[in-house]
């Protein structure tokens, strides 16, 4: 938000200075203004970007060092940001939210990740997490909304159609669920992983995800048996920073 308001700052000012000359045309003016507006928003907004690189890749070094808490610490202080560029919030709370979740806190994880839905940055791992928690609370109009919603901005997100029809199948609603399969297997055609899934759901059969490996796993939607110790207990893997927050 200051970015932009500093921007159109710098634009007024520019228009004003040349203005003032009383050489160039008035049009000619709010041209230089516009210019100037814009290119100091590119540069602002270039170095938000960079100050959260930093940040993210703070969390990340906390993350390999399995240091969870302090990764979300990291992420919480970077909130200072917000106030500076459009979207900044509504990653952070992707993230965060992504992380808490994947650590099996989804209390904790819900409000973070129902604020990572506010602005064009839409990170799709981070609402399918949210839909995920709303289909074990058994809210399913709510958790076909915000699948829907997601789907909009990634239809080239196979593993997206495949937790939706999972969860649609899972419920009952074979149907939906092989409406679904069928919409992502026509928007990604060369994938044969949604292919083989369709065939499972045309053929009333369990539909295994698995073929995702632990990007599936980490949606806590089915146990995974290759992380379960000899004792039973499920322990969890590095995460990394990945496309919609962290990645197991």
């Amino acid at each position: 938000m200051i970015n932009l308001f500093l921007s159109i700052a710098a634009g007024v000012a520019l228009f004003f200075l040349t203005f003032a000359t009383g050489r160039i045309h008035p049009g000619l003016c709010a041209l230089f203004g516009v210019i100037g507006l814009a290119g100091a928003y590119f540069f602002l907004a270039r170095r938000s970007g960079r100050q959260l690189e930093a940040v993210m890749g703070e969390a990340q070094k906390e993350m390999m060092a399995r240091k969870p808490e302090r990764a979300v610490e990291a992420l919480l202080k970077a909130f200072a940001l917000a106030r500076w560029q459009f979207g900044v919030a509504s990653s952070l709370h992707a993230n965060i939210g992504v992380l808490l979740y994947v650590q099996k806190k989804f209390d904790e994880a819900e409000p973070h990740l129902r604020k990572s839905t506010g602005t064009l940055m839409r990170l799709w791992q981070a609402q399918a997490m949210l839909a995920a928690i709303v289909y074990r609370k058994k809210q399913y109009d709510e958790m076909e909304k915000i699948f829907e919603r997601a789907l909009g901005g990634s239809k080239t997100e196979t593993l997206l159609y495949a937790v939706y029809a999972w969860c649609e199948h899972q419920r009952g609603e074979k149907k939906k669920a092989i409406e679904i399969l069928t919409r992502g297997a026509e928007e990604n055609k060369s994938d044969e992983k949604l292919k083989t899934l369709l065939q499972r759901a045309q053929n009333d059969k369990r539909l295994k995800l698995d073929g995702w490996g632990e990007q599936w796993w980490q949606f806590w939607l089915e146990t995974p048996p290759q992380m379960m110790n000899p004792q039973g207990n499920v322990f969890a893997g590095r995460q990394r920073f990945g496309r919609g927050g962290y990645r197991r």
